[in-house]
């Protein structure tokens, strides 16, 4: 259960063409070993988040200016009551964004965000390569496969976004992504980090230049997917 949820207050980066408030839950079903979030894969939730109760009370006193509500994580879905925030967030009169693994295509189809901000990891034969020992990685990849067809298919407005880690995904990794993810509304690009690692080793591995990125958004163009590579 959602308990607790960490908060920041605005963005205006994170819902496109929004001011948005970002809430965090804690826990996922992936072992990203590059994810710059680590205290929210595993172990406690960190000890300044907030209640659900008094995130509410804030979203509500907030909603004149907010145009918009972002629950992350960690991987928000993951929560059997995530419906009971989303719902009393579309109370206060303000849109919801999800951002996603992709791995909880029936939550998604069951709660319908008015946006969708989805992570395609890596190429679909790759995806042990971010997922916990002992998971059954084409499991995975059916259900990211059945959440692409209700995002495309049905609709619902979009964002799919990469990471662009070395030894996680390479450029013709993209040959073999481009043909599943054709029709989606928009991908983005980002360039890895190393400052914050789940795993403290991937601190050391170097990230891509930038003529990499540069590369892989004019192959997404060229196959049709509207593609940008993330500044900031």
């Amino acid at each position: 259960m959602i308990t607790r949820l960490g908060l920041i207050k605005t963005s205006l980066i994170d819902y496109p063409g929004k001011v948005a408030a970002v809430l965090f839950t804690a826990g996922c079903n992936f072992y990203c070993p590059y994810c710059h979030n680590p205290e929210l894969v595993s172990g406690p939730v960190p000890e300044d988040f907030l209640s659900m109760e008094d995130i509410l009370r804030f979203l509500e006193k907030r909603r004149p200016v907010l145009g918009g509500v972002v629950i992350t994580g960690g991987e928000p879905l993951l929560h059997p009551d995530i419906g009971v925030l989303t719902g009393a967030i579309r109370d206060l009169g303000l849109e919801i964004k999800i951002d996603t693994n992709g791995s909880f295509p029936a939550k998604l189809e069951q709660l319908r965000p008015d946006f969708v901000a989805m992570d395609i990891k890596t190429s679909f034969s790759n995806y042990s390569r971010v997922l916990p020992s002992g998971t059954a990685a084409e499991q995975i990849v059916r259900k990211i496969r059945e959440s692409l067809k209700i995002l495309i298919g049905n609709g619902i407005p979009h964002q799919l976004r990469t990471t662009i880690v070395p030894g996680i995904v390479a450029e013709e990794d993209f040959d073999m992504i481009i043909p599943e993810v054709r029709g989606a509304d928009s991908y983005l690009l980002s360039g890895y980090r190393n400052q914050r690692t789940l795993d403290s080793s991937w601190a050391e591995v170097d990230p891509y230049p930038a003529e990499v990125l540069e590369g892989i958004a004019e192959k997404l163009r060229l196959a049709g997917v509207p593609a940008q590579i993330r500044t900031n």
